[in-house]
């Protein structure tokens, strides 16, 4: 990465309305503000991240934001969102199932299904735990829903 420049910190500061444009500062043009968290600079191939692609600095002044709405996305992107979702509850299924019969075992006082609930939770909640961020996009795209069709339409 060294090689091809990408990891370069020594580029300089820029005006926020120059977005684009790669910098290790934006700064507000009107007051001056640092609002370099606000920005989201793509690398690699993936997806932008959802949200409002504009924001207002505390100032007033509207910049880029470097995001979009689900409702902007491609078909190609949804289905990216949408598979992670997908493996997410595909790796989750089993440890619900599993969990859900450790604690039938133990209500049920029946020790063979506590144990191989038990086991069975044991294993699968390590990647489970894993897949937390891939439900986090589920969050995401509700937000973003809301965002466009919901609250856009009450702010008429």
């Amino acid at each position: 990465m060294q090689l091809l420049g990408l990891d370069d910190v020594s580029l300089g500061s820029l005006p926020a309305s120059r977005f684009p444009e790669r910098a290790s500062a934006y700064f507000c043009d009107k007051c001056g503000e640092d609002i370099s968290g606000r920005f989201y600079v793509r690398k690699g191939h993936g997806s932008p991240p959802l949200g409002p692609p504009t924001f207002y600095c505390g100032c007033g002044e509207r910049y880029l934001s470097g995001t979009r709405e689900w409702d902007q996305l491609g078909a190609n992107e949804k289905r990216v969102y949408l598979g992670t979702l997908r493996i997410a509850t595909l790796v989750a299924v089993p440890f619900l199932f599993s969990l859900t019969a450790a604690v039938l075992g133990v209500r049920w006082d029946n020790k063979a299904l506590t144990i191989i609930g038990s086991v069975l939770t044991v294993i699968t909640a390590p990647f489970s735990i894993m897949m937390v961020p891939g439900f986090l996009v589920i969050g995401n795209i509700m937000a973003s829903i809301c965002r466009t069709r919901i609250l856009s339409r009450l702010t008429r």
